[in-house]
């Protein structure tokens, strides 16, 4: 005889048709913006001038991964300033740096990436496990931003046999709530496991969440993606232009009527024609060459289309290989990408915050307890320069600083000045403060 659930079980049976139901519905939108992201999208033909053997034909337009890998190449995480727990070196131990990149890239596509804290089934470490917005959802918080339960899968299914149309459904999967951790296997609850941190065990990182898209938007925005299929037609119209252009189309006036045309005469090149004169008519017989169509106009319609590109994504022409005049200096090259440059700036406030919550997260779950420490929260999350420093004019500027504030020598905001990762800068200052010697700029004074 069947057990009646308990409530606890029957909250996670409740919430886990409800987030796989939501999750079903918002795949298939996740999974087309990677195919934009990999170029394998499909662009739809509106059948005016293409023949029909060309409407399949995938133009390769790479501008989404520019849009995307531009603006995640600049947003680099290095750690936590001001930590005093040890999270650096744990977050080393357990590879979560190379986690912390994987998401927050998927971020930038999908609008949002998840990443969980879970057991390490060999040791009695923690460790983190990164999912896609395809492989996991859940509820956000508004006022913590953190998830008041969410979802994700480990296994799907697979149609047997395959067909085509027919979507995978998940098969394992986790339910994360500040009070338990649900386990399914094969659809099929088999064991809650309570949380003794009192969060959610899976953290949202998002791009650009707001109160109507808390789980964010992706780079790749409907407007973004309607140009590129724009930019698709354009390139296929261009290909059929190219065909023209390559071989001119050429004709024949004045032949007798009834001639018959000779199987090896035609348009192509190197082609010899042997055309005698129409004696019955007295009509000179004349070839001609209708006028080649000019490719020079797909560039300029395909340059305008670029402009717009760059103006939703923040990028410049020079990001999607269009020649332009070369920066006269590293000055210049920043003033032409502070569009994007907010945007990077705009991306390390926010999912600095998120990552700060894994960590606090990560550390309650190593400490089996919901108690977090004062010092804990005082960390504080660092990323590298989003653009190269220029040592030289950087060094000759931290000359003159230092002739005018001697307190900034050998500090972690001195150190990171001059480009250096926030781990290393606040080592260089440690190691300035346990030695004896002088300022490492001559003439200067102090060592704080």
């Amino acid at each position: 005889m069947n057990q009646e659930p308990s409530p606890l079980e029957q909250s996670a049976l409740a919430l886990a048709q409800k987030l796989v139901l939501g999750l079903a519905s918002c795949e298939p939108k996740v999974n087309t913006k990677y195919e934009y992201y990999n170029a394998d999208n499909d662009i739809r033909d509106f059948g005016i001038s293409t023949p029909r053997r060309m409407t399949n034909l995938t133009p390769g337009i790479g501008w989404a991964s520019r849009a995307v890998n531009t603006l995640s190449d600049r947003v680099v995480f290095d750690g936590f300033a001001g930590d005093t727990f040890g999270i650096n070196t744990y977050l080393e131990s357990i590879n979560a740096y190379s986690i912390f990149s994987k998401v927050k890239h998927d971020a930038f596509i999908g609008g949002c990436a998840f990443v969980a804290v879970a057991d390490d089934p060999e040791s009695d470490r923690k460790l983190l496990v990164p999912f896609t917005a395809a492989e996991a959802t859940g509820v956000v918080d508004q006022t913590t931003g953190l998830l008041k339960y969410g979802m994700a899968v480990t296994r799907w299914a697979e149609p047997q046999p395959k067909k085509r149309g027919i979507r995978f459904a998940p098969a394992d999967y986790l339910i994360f709530t500040p009070v338990y951790t649900a386990i399914f296997i094969n659809r099929e609850l088999v064991e809650l496991v309570p949380n003794p941190t009192g969060r959610t065990l899976l953290h949202p990182i998002t791009h650009r969440a707001s109160a109507d898209r808390p789980l964010g938007k992706s780079r790749l925005s409907n407007t973004v993606r309607r140009i590129i299929n724009e930019v698709g037609r354009l390139k296929r119209r261009e290909e059929i232009a190219e065909e023209f252009y390559a071989l001119p189309q050429r004709y024949i006036t004045g032949l007798a009527e009834g001639v018959k045309k000779d199987d090896a005469l035609d348009s192509a090149i190197g082609k010899v024609w042997a055309i005698t004169e129409n004696s019955e008519s007295g009509t000179e017989t004349k070839v001609g060459q209708l006028a080649q169509m000019s490719i020079d106009q797909f560039e300029t319609s395909k340059k305008d289309k670029a402009r717009d590109f760059c103006a939703e994504t923040a990028l410049t022409l020079r990001n999607l290989g269009y020649e332009t005049s070369n920066p006269s200096s590293s000055e210049s090259l920043v003033a032409m990408s502070d569009d994007l440059l907010l945007e990077a700036q705009n991306s390390q406030e926010e999912m600095g915050k998120q990552f700060k919550e894994i960590a606090i997260t990560l550390r309650l779950a190593l400490d089996d307890n919901d108690n977090i420490p004062d010092a804990l929260l005082e960390i504080q999350p660092a990323w590298k320069p989003i653009f190269t420093v220029d040592v030289g004019a950087t060094g000759d500027a931290m000359f003159k600083l230092s002739q005018v504030f001697p307190e900034l020598i050998g500090t972690v905001a001195g150190y990171r000045m001059m480009g250096i990762g926030i781990r290393e800068a606040e080592d260089l200052a440690k190691r300035r403060k346990d030695a004896t010697g002088g300022s490492v700029f001559s003439g200067a004074g102090g060592t704080q």
